[in-house]
This record gives C-alpha cells, structure tokens and sequence, in this order.
C-alpha cells in the first residue's frame, strides 16, 4: 500500500511538471495570420509616419512635394488603428516618389516581417530594431517609438491597454488615441495545478479507503484465528492430559507383575524347602457378559446442499462453520437435528442469509425481518442415512423460530 502510495504521488509530480513546463510554453501565444498582417500594416504606418516627423524636424524644410506628400500621409494616419490599418499598397503609393529612402530603409523591412516566425509581438519590434536603419536614423530615442512599442509590450504588463499619447511639437495640444489593442488575460499559474491536485485528493481518498478494508479485513481474520487457536490449545490440552493418564495407567499395569515376581524370588530356604500340599480348588466362576448402554452418538453438520444434504459433518463443532447438531438414534441409519450456533460468526452469515443456511432444511415460523441473532429450534427435524449421506427430506423438516 505504501508503494502504491508513492507511486501515485511521483505521478502527480510528474503531471504538474508537465503542466508547468505547458504553461511557459502557452505564456507565449502565437497570432493568427490575418491578425498578424493588421498588426504589421498598423505598427509600418505609424513607425514610417514617426520616421517621417523625425526627418522633417531635422531637416526643418522639405521640398514642396516632400512637404505635400508628408501633409496627405499626416491626415492619413490619423485614420490608422489595428482593426482598419493602413494597408502596404497605400504607404507604397504614398512614399516610394517622394520619400522613396524611408519607403526602402523602414517600410520594406516591417513589411516583410508578415512571413516571419514566430508570430508574437515581442519578435515583431525585437526583428525591425536589428535593422541598420534603425539606428542610423535614431528610432530607438525616439520617445513616440518607445510608446508605441509599450501599446504592444507594456512594461507591468496591464491587462488592456487603452490609450496611446502622441507627442506633439511644443504648443501643439497632446492627442490621446483610443487603441483597440487587447492584450490576452494570462491564465493564473493555479489553473495548471488544478488537475494534477484533484487527481491527487482523488487517488488519497481512494487508497485510504481501500487501507481501512484491509485493515478491517486483518482485524477479522485475527479474531477468527485467535478464536480457532483457542479451541486448538484447548483441545490439545484435553488430549494431552487424557495421553498422561494412559501413560500413568500403563505404568501401573507394567509394575503389578514385577512386585508379584519380586516377592516369589526373595522367599527363605525354608519356604523353598517346604512340601507342596494340594489345595482344594475353588469352584469356576461362569462370567456372564453384561451389555455397556450405548452411548448415543451426536455429530456437527455445517451448511446444507440445496438437496437438503449435511456433507460434510464431523464429531465435534467447528468454529466458523457448524449449524446443526444431529442426535444419532440406535439404529444408526436416522438422527434427530436442531440448530446448533457455536459462534457469532456463523450466526450473523445464517441470520443475513437464511435461505441458504436454514429454509433448505427447516420451516420458519415467523419471518426475520428484524434479523433476529437468537434461533430457537421449536420442533426438531429428521435426517436419514443414504449412501454415506444424511438427508433430509421435506416432510422431516425441522421447525425454528426468530426470537
């Protein structure tokens, strides 16, 4: 039991190991591909128009088509959100006359990063940052750079992220965009460790109650041997004093005729010397040989055959198996029966199952709906002797009480 004891907690281990190690890997959850293509069309518009405000203040002036180009595509990002993106066809339209070295040193990279793998926002930006042009024209101190990649990948990870703040030049109002950006709720870390727990409580309780039947089980075969080598040391007890009187009866027997020898052997010269006269002899005896009353014979009988048959029965009751107890008349072929309970044992398996222990050999009185421990025999039944067998047949039934 304890065996299996430990078996079972290693394999609760085992499973919460593998629902852990689950876990991490669920922690990174991939994206589907139509999801992922908005989100890279959303994060190309608003890198490209960042780039864009970055080159234009450092550059102070643009050229007219410059400046023209930068206004439309201004007012078009303003249109820009994760559900309804700018699409690549569009910024393609927009920058490749014009702003043709941001088109191919920003917008070309980001676009290409819809075939890659894996599809988690962290590769997303961690991929576009090892871009040459990524550093060459200082996106990573760009403060509205560093605010959209925290709408993605929040600091302190918060459960929605809801708005997203563009800065504006000084004097300019600040614009507060509402992001449709949902980030995923985490499942708790107790969630893993619910199945592997419950399969634990589950096989505990089970094996616990498996151990009291066992336990219970032990307890009762204990008693029942107990009991039994009662009865054996008793009976060995009864035989051994019953072989020491016959030793002692057999000792006597032999040291008569030795006292009888010793006293012809040690007898005078004188007596030896004696004359033998004849003695009369004393009239025979006629022995007449006197019949011992019969001791009537009784025998233990156990559960009977559906036939109504005691096979087997014994000399004397068992414990744990004897029912009835027959009185053999002179004859020796018939018997008087009644019951005969030696233990509690056997009463509490004959009053739980009365038609296999007593209907098949007597009628009942009353019924034993209360189950009754005491059975009274109000008429004793008859068994006859065939073939080696005592039967007993439906009119000598036997007829008990409950009381």
């Amino acid at each position: 039991m304890k065996a299996l004891y430990k078996l079972v907690f290693i394999a609760c281990l085992i499973a919460s190991s593998l629902f852990s190690q689950d876990k991490s890997d669920n922690d990174i959850e991939e994206i589907s591909q139509e999801e992922w293509n908005d989100i890279v069309d959303y994060v190309n518009a608003e890198v490209t128009g960042i780039t864009m405000r970055n080159h234009r203040n450092r550059k102070k002036s643009l050229g007219k088509e410059e400046e023209k180009d930068f206004q439309v595509y201004m007012e078009l990002l303003e249109k820009n959100n994760i559900k309804e993106p700018i699409p690549f066809s569009e910024i393609t339209t927009q920058l490749k006359k014009n702003w043709g070295v941001t088109f191919e040193n920003i917008s070309q990279p980001i676009e290409s990063l819809k075939n890659y793998e894996p599809k988690v926002l962290d590769s997303l930006f961690s991929k576009f940052e090892i871009v040459k042009s990524y550093k060459t024209l200082k996106l990573n101190e760009s403060s509205e750079y560093a605010d959209l990649k925290k709408e993605f990948l929040p600091t302190q990870q918060p459960e929605k992220i809801v708005q997203n703040i563009e800065k504006k030049e000084p004097g300019q109002a600040v614009v507060v965009k509402k992001s449709n950006i949902q980030r995923t709720e985490k499942r708790p870390s107790y969630n893993y460790w619910m199945i592997p727990t419950l399969f634990f409580l589950i096989s505990t309780i089970t094996l616990f109650v498996m151990w009291r039947k066992t336990i219970k089980k032990r307890n009762e075969l204990e008693e029942r041997y107990e009991r039994e080598s009662k009865i054996s040391k008793s009976s060995i007890s009864a035989l051994t004093r019953e072989l020491n009187e016959l030793k002692s009866i057999n000792s006597t027997i032999k040291a008569k005729p030795m006292q009888r020898s010793n006293v012809n052997t040690y007898r005078k010269p004188e007596q030896q010397k004696s004359i033998v006269i004849d003695e009369p002899k004393a009239p025979e005896i006629e022995l007449i040989p006197v019949e011992k009353p019969k001791v009537p014979q009784v025998l233990y009988a156990g559960k009977p055959t559906t036939e109504g048959k005691f096979s087997p029965v014994s000399s004397s009751p068992l414990s744990g198996q004897t029912i009835y107890k027959l009185n053999v008349h002179e004859d020796g072929l018939t018997a008087d029966f009644e019951i005969e309970l030696v233990d509690q044992f056997i009463t509490r398996e004959v009053t739980n199952a009365p038609d296999e222990y007593l209907y098949r050999v007597c009628n009942q009185e009353n019924s034993n709906k209360d189950f009754s421990r005491e059975i009274i025999t109000t008429k004793k039944g008859l068994a006859i002797l065939i073939d080696g067998n005592w039967v007993v047949k439906e009119a000598n039934k036997a007829t008990i009480k409950f009381q």
